[in-house]
């Protein structure tokens, strides 16, 4: 049986020079899903939370519409964003080819964002929208509302 799959697998026509096949596709999405991505999402949930319990409510002025941003000094949680940002920057470099690039892309500009680096946020943002336009968006339709073909 195993004889069978290497003999299919090795006899599989030739492809451009550098593309991956679809095991290699699959792990570049893999590992850099649930590695990197992962984690660094889970770290800046962690400080989303730490940020939030920081923040003290002034009932006498008006309330901020998101807690975290409220915090004057994010210095608590920048060791967990920088480790954040390293480890989607790990991803990048590594799995470039991957389909969590750009979620890495973004999660990097969000955690500058909240690192109170306006400038490098928004050269990251700048560069996700660049580098990786939307091209066909997907809209969520309601059933009901869909057309009968």
């Amino acid at each position: 049986m195993v004889l069978v799959l290497v003999i299919a697998f090795g006899c599989v026509t030739q492809k451009k020079r550098g593309e991956r096949s679809a095991l290699g596709k699959l792990y570049e999405n893999t590992t850099a899903r649930y590695n990197g991505y992962y984690n660094a999402t889970v770290l800046l949930q962690e400080s989303l939370l730490a940020l939030e319990q920081q923040h003290q409510d002034n009932y006498n002025a008006l309330l901020p519409l998101y807690p975290y941003m409220a915090v004057d000094n994010a210095r608590s949680v920048s060791s967990q964003l920088d480790e954040a940002i390293k480890k989607v920057s790990t991803v990048v470099a590594l799995h470039r080819s991957s389909r969590w690039t750009d979620d890495c892309y973004l999660l990097m500009g969000k955690a500058q964002f909240l690192k109170q680096d306006y400038e490098s946020a928004e050269e990251t943002l700048e560069y996700l929208v660049e580098e990786f336009p939307p091209d066909n968006p997907v809209q969520e339709v309601a059933p009901e509302k869909r057309k009968p073909s």
